[in-house]
Formats: C-alpha cells, structure tokens, sequence
C-alpha cells in the first residue's frame, strides 16, 4: 500500500496512523505535515490556511512613470492615463515614442478598414476585377505593417483579390461566349 500524500510505499516498520473517518492509512509524518486526511471529501480533510495579505502591493518597474502625453505622473503598471492616453505596454515611453506609435497605430486602423471596405466592392461583381486588383497590391504593400494583424485583414484583400481575379474570368468566358 502507497502513502496517499508521499506516494511511497509503507514498509511495516513505518510509524503509521489510519484516518478515523476514512481508514485511509498514512506515514505519520506525512499526515502530520498537512494536518489532516488528504483524501478529498472526507469529514478529517486538512483545511487549507489562507495566506495573509500582502502590506505592500507592487505595482510594476518603478512606483510612477510619466504620460507621455500630457506630462501627470501615474502608475507605472497603468495603460490608460487620466488625460485618456492609451499605452501599448507598462514600460515607461517618452513623447518622441508615444506620438511614432500613436502614428503607427492610426495607419494600421486605417488599413483595416480600407481592406474591409475593398473586399465588400470586390462582392459585387461589377466593381470586383477593378477593386479586387486594387486589394490585392495593396495586401502585398502592406503585408509586413500588417503582419501582427493575425493575418486576418491581409486575409481580406488576398481574398478580394482572388474574388477580382474570378469575377474577371468569369466576365471573360460571358464575352468570349463560352
């Protein structure tokens, strides 16, 4: 028989204790360090203890960094500062960086929503070959700004662009009557 909490076997020399409710047989030692059966449901079960609070609450690389935007001290663990400046992470950013990002993060809005707006035209079969040739250069323009989009927005005009391209075989064939 193995000890439920050490997972060793109990030799006969062992100093052993039963559990008075389950019967479920222990090193004493063992049972002891837990205090109590380690069997769960049982009525002995050792009740956990809970941890006292922490007196001091870290709060990230240092105690205050300043918003870039607008020059408050706040929280460094803080993403959002009370002048509604947004950070991409906890580490401090000075205003040179925040304005580049901001920048950054504008164009790749304005990305998305332009691969939207492409791939719905490239739906309807009249604007699609001229659309869908657009979205497609602009997909192979923008695939490394748009790489840590999850792919899903170079997705859409990759997908425009083949829409375009199927749209345009299609009107083909009507034309060339086949």
């Amino acid at each position: 028989m193995r000890c439920p909490i050490c997972k060793t076997l109990i030799q006969g020399s062992d100093n052993t204790i039963s559990c008075p409710e389950c019967e479920t047989v222990y090193h004493t030692e063992c049972r002891d360090s837990i205090g109590g059966c380690a069997i769960y449901g049982c009525k002995q079960a050792a009740v956990a203890e809970k941890p006292p609070l922490p007196t001091i609450i870290p709060r990230g690389w240092g105690d205050e960094k300043i918003c870039p935007a607008c020059g408050q001290g706040i929280l460094s663990s803080l993403l959002r500062c009370r002048c509604g400046a947004v950070f991409p992470w906890a580490d401090p950013m000075n205003p040179v960086e925040y304005q580049e990002w901001q920048r950054e993060e504008t164009n790749r809005s304005r990305n998305r929503k332009q691969f939207v707006i492409l791939f719905i035209f490239s739906l309807f079969g009249v604007t699609a070959p001229i659309v869908g040739t657009l979205a497609g250069i602009q997909a192979y323009r923008q695939r490394k700004k748009m790489a840590g989009e999850s792919g899903a927005f170079l997705a859409l005009g990759y997908g425009a662009a083949a829409i375009g391209i199927i749209y345009t075989l299609i009107f083909l064939l009507v034309y060339l009557g086949l």
